[in-house]
């Protein structure tokens, strides 16, 4: 617990996310971020700038030893993870990890391990934070459902495919490690419905997973689907694709929840309740996405001051991490998809009636 008015904080990472970082920390009640760092000091110098924090590094040990940190954001690449956390923990600066806590479970089985009782480890899962996954949740404690008979959620996107503008790949303009990557879906996207599930209905189990990729421009999957069940025998679908066309760059998810009272769906940011009782909610999809990065930080803050749990801890994360490598192990090895050989069969003519 701490007892400080004010909690100093640094940042480590200045590029493409850190901008919904730094937003989240300018709303933040109870901490102010002092110091930010990049190992590209022109980069950490504009993130500097921009949000109006006095200090600036390109060396996380230096911001450390120098700052007098409370607690540091760690936004770095994610195979560095796990050094930023040691490093933190060395200076007793409690840690907010972007997710994945580490690329691998065993790594991050390791890591919380060892830093143990040191300092307090929060990763920034945000999407479970979302408004609308926490009405659905809301919705679930007071029972509206009535038994759950069946979820499933879905990411489809056209973020792996060229671009008309430019013929440029709009993901790996963002993220161009993504490129090289082995694990590129599950890991660095499908991770959050992942987490979200489990936030939902618990604890889950791989049955199947299925992977394949149509993008030559990276070596890891851009499409995925994942059976899993619940201890309590729920049935649940994760499934998602980068490379479908005609939807967007960043669609949102899609998601349905089947229950015997009342069922879920949403969809384009439009949550409805519908069955025994009826509720209709509409999002706006940039507000919400802001806000679950809002959320996540003051509840780390807040948390951090009272000594309290948090929701999204580090030995949360193993339970995402898990499944993550139980849908590659049973994935096996990924086909690299082509035009099919032969189109199916064509439907016949009917007399009176035009496709």
């Amino acid at each position: 617990m701490l007892e400080k008015t004010i909690l100093r904080v640094g940042v480590l990472g200045c590029g493409m996310i850190s901008a919904d970082h730094f937003a989240a920390w300018a709303q933040c009640q109870g901490a102010q971020v002092v110091a930010v760092c990049d190992p590209m000091a022109d980069r950490a110098r504009a993130r500097a700038e921009q949000f109006g924090i006095p200090a600036f590094y390109d060396s996380p040990e230096a911001m450390m030893a120098a700052e007098s940190l409370d607690l540091i954001d760690i936004i770095t690449p994610r195979e560095t993870h796990a050094a930023m956390v040691r490093l933190a923990a060395r200076h007793g600066i409690h840690a907010l990890s972007e997710k994945p806590l580490c690329p691998t479970l065993a790594e991050a089985e390791a890591l919380v391990a060892e830093v143990g009782g040191t300092i307090r480890v929060m990763v920034n899962e945000n999407w479970r934070y979302r408004a609308y996954f926490r009405k659905i949740a809301e919705w679930l404690q007071a029972g509206k459902l009535g038994t759950i008979t069946l979820a499933r959620m879905a990411l489809w996107r056209s973020s792996m495919l060229p671009r008309a503008e430019d013929g440029k790949i709009h993901a790996l303009t963002r993220q161009a490690f993504l490129a090289k990557e082995e694990r590129v879906l599950i890991a660095e996207s499908l991770i959050h419905e992942i987490d979200v599930m489990r936030a939902l209905f618990g604890e889950l189990d791989v049955l199947a997973c299925s992977t394949g990729r149509a993008c030559p421009g990276i070596v890891g999957e851009d499409s995925a689907t994942i059976l899993l069940r619940t201890g309590y025998g729920l049935t649940v679908t994760i499934d998602g694709v980068m490379t479908a066309a005609g939807h967007d760059t960043r669609a949102p998810d899609r998601l349905e929840i089947a229950g015997t009272r009342c069922s879920v769906v949403l969809e384009g940011a439009v949550l409805k309740l519908i069955g025994a009782e009826e509720e209709t909610h509409v999002y706006d999809e940039a507000v919400v996405r802001q806000n679950c990065f809002n959320a996540s930080i003051q509840h780390f803050v807040d948390q951090v001051k009272s000594g309290g749990p948090f929701w999204t801890s580090a030995e949360d994360q193993l339970g995402s991490l898990r499944v993550m490598e139980d849908a590659y192990r049973l994935a096996g090895q990924m086909p690299v998809l082509s035009a099919m050989q032969l189109p199916p069969v064509a439907p016949p003519r009917i007399t009176g009636f035009d496709i």
